[in-house]
């Protein structure tokens, strides 16, 4: 995941205000730094990466009301969920269509885009469990820099 400008970052914070709006939320300035800091990060931080990155910016902020504004986001589709096996959910700026490379070592999770995997319709197998509501891949394994150290 690249980090976003700060031109690309006032634009998006102008969006969010409007997408707010029309969900019938209110603009904090809590759930504007909220925000802030998951688009000025570079990979999927997790709540405590949040509010380790605004707590001297907002030092009366709880984890819990990160958490709880994370939820709210996620629950209006204005960001979304990267939940890793044995891991804390880290959270995703990213509302493109894309996938995930989790390293199993560092727990490091990159963006891959995929359009061949876009093309493919899903196994008939798969929808006899239910509703598909989300077709994203994820990959595990060892990424380089892990893989590299441990050269």
């Amino acid at each position: 995941m690249r980090k976003s400008s700060p031109k690309e970052i006032e634009e998006r914070i102008q969006e969010f205000n409007s997408l707010c709006r029309e969900h019938g939320l209110k603009v904090t300035h809590q759930r504007i730094e909220i925000y802030r800091a998951l688009l000025e990060s570079d990979d999927h931080p997790t709540a405590e990466d949040v509010y380790n990155r605004i707590r001297d910016k907002i030092p009366m902020v709880s984890v819990d009301t990160i958490y709880r504004t994370l939820a709210l986001f996620e629950e209006h589709k204005l960001i979304s969920r990267v939940q890793c096996l044995s891991d804390k959910g880290r959270f995703d700026k990213n509302l493109d269509k894309h996938h995930h490379f989790i390293c199993v070592e560092c727990k490091s999770v990159f963006d891959f885009y995929w359009p061949e995997f876009e093309k493919i319709s899903l196994p008939k197998s798969a929808k006899e469990y239910g509703k598909i509501m989300n077709e994203k891949v994820e990959l595990m394994g060892v990424c380089n820099k892990c893989q590299n150290y441990n050269e």
